[in-house]
């Protein structure tokens, strides 16, 4: 019988903004001061009750390289509040996140946040938002715009209002009857706890010493726990928790079952029309990040070679989605701890190791030492980015001088017809459909991409001149692209 579930809320905004800080008031625990320089590193979902109604929170990363695991965020939700800081205004990620919510269609909510600060002009907040494509309230538009303090906590009761009354219009509904199907939203491997699955349960009750199978994984619940390390016997419809027993770590987004019942193939769609979209965080059903096989196309150029170890397959799908694969080959990626297996890899290979937010004993120093191995650790993604990109471009400049012949600035993206498309206007040179380019991020080069399609309006283009605009389309499928990014179209000369 279908019943009243949780909301499934996903925080989302530019780094910095107050996301992680607004969910640290919500439910009165310290995240931010336990997290490696202040960013979330994955995904985590937490539960409150107010106002006699539970409301479940997906901490999405404020990073750029974590911009996939966002879109996952906002692909299970049911509600998003966007949170814009009132003295920085709407920024890349902001636009990012809203281009997110439309695609994703879900219903949301601004936070404008940190108007406890002096000498703020929320008007101009409001009218970027406008230039968004985000119309509030006041603004003639029909999204609700509330002003808060994450620090203080002004306006955060009314958010949760609101969050309320927006759940109830949405008549969320699941049957806690019916065969389990949880999602998995994070997983790792922990020393004391072997495979560990967090989850957000979206129809039939998770229950301890359930069996269980995700893929062709199996196992049975040994313990079940809610973020703040308390044991729970089952977990309803809505409900986030930590499942320990599995035999493997399961992929993020995979759906655990029961593995004694049956399943109706209706039943996705069914929690879809209550509020769940069916397509749980949009991973490519063909990407196998453990057994992950990286092709390169550009026959002896030297590469960096890698070897990549973290702690949770979200932050590791995050890592490799922003390497460079023109200049980086990943020899084997995985998560947990380091193996003499790993070792042996890299030794063979002359490979660097890298350890992301895992601890490297003394043992496996020494050992790494005597092999000639080096071990390289992070805690903060885009430090092992920057530090990446340097070397990727040391690569690039051992053979080659590169002489730029124009640049574009990315005025806008927008859909149609299933691709995603730049608008770009030419600042300086030409822009030319065979050019070779780079994608620049304030001063760092963040992708290489390749042309496919360059249009004026619906006309086939060869070249956009200064001053001039039009609308790209790239071959690269994974190509993280954003509002205020440079293009810049370069020639090679020996």
């Amino acid at each position: 019988m279908l019943q009243k579930r949780a909301p499934i809320i996903t925080i989302m905004g530019h780094v910095d903004h107050g996301k992680t800080s607004l969910l640290d008031f919500i439910r009165h625990s310290n995240v931010a001061a336990r997290e490696a320089g202040g960013i979330t590193q994955h995904i985590g979902a937490y539960q409150i009750e107010f106002a006699n109604q539970k409301i479940t929170f997906i901490d999405t990363p404020g990073h750029a390289a974590f911009n996939k695991m966002r879109e996952r965020g906002a692909q299970i939700t049911d509600l998003v509040i966007l949170v814009v800081a009132a003295n920085d205004g709407v920024k890349p990620q902001t636009l990012e996140s809203i281009r997110f919510i439309k695609e994703s269609k879900v219903p949301f909510i601004v936070a404008i946040n940190k108007i406890d600060l002096p000498d703020l002009h929320l008007e101009v907040v409001k009218s970027q938002l406008a230039e968004a494509g985000v119309l509030v309230q006041e603004y003639g538009g029909d999204v609700e715009a509330i002003e808060i303090s994450a620090k203080t906590g002004l306006g955060v009761d009314k958010l949760l209002e609101t969050i309320v009354v927006m759940a109830d219009l949405l008549e969320l509904q699941a049957d806690p009857d019916a065969p389990l199907e949880a999602v998995v939203i994070e997983s790792t491997k922990e020393k004391n706890k072997g495979s560990v699955a967090r989850v957000i349960v979206r129809s039939g009750t998770l229950r301890t010493r359930q069996d269980l199978i995700v893929d062709e994984i199996t196992g049975r619940v040994r313990l079940l726990e809610n973020e703040q390390g308390k044991s729970l016997e089952q977990v309803l419809p809505g409900e986030p928790a930590e499942i320990i027993g599995l035999d493997e770590v399961p992929e993020v987004g995979s759906v655990i079952r029961d593995a004694s019942a049956s399943y109706d193939q209706d039943l996705t769609e069914e929690f879809s029309k209550t509020g769940v979209l069916e397509k749980s965080f949009g991973m490519s059903d063909e990407v196998n990040w453990d057994k992950m096989d990286l092709e390169f196309m550009l026959g002896e150029k030297e590469k960096i070679k890698l070897i990549v170890k973290a702690d949770v397959k979200g932050t590791l799908e995050a890592i490799l989605q922003s390497l460079d694969k023109d200049t980086v080959e990943v020899l084997s990626c995985g998560v947990g701890q380091i193996t003499e297996q790993d070792m042996e890899l890299a030794r063979d290979d002359k490979t660097l190791l890298i350890a992301f937010n895992i601890k490297v004993n003394n043992t496996q120093k020494k050992t790494a030492k005597n092999m000639g191995v080096k071990i390289k650790e992070y805690n903060i993604i885009y430090h092992l980015i920057e530090d990446l990109q340097k070397s990727m471009l040391k690569l690039m400049d051992a053979t080659f001088d590169e002489v730029v012949t124009g640049e574009a600035e990315i005025l806008q993206i927008f859909e149609m017809k299933g691709e995603t498309i730049a608008g770009v206007r030419v600042k300086t040179g030409e822009l030319k459909k065979a050019d070779l380019l780079h994608l620049k991020r304030g001063e760092e080069i963040i992708a290489n991409p390749v042309l496919k399609t360059m249009k004026h309006g619906k006309d086939e283009i060869d070249r956009i001149g200064t001053k001039n605009e039009g609308g790209l389309t790239f071959k690269n499928k994974k190509l993280d692209f954003q509002v205020g990014d440079i293009i810049v179209a370069y020639k090679k000369e020996a």
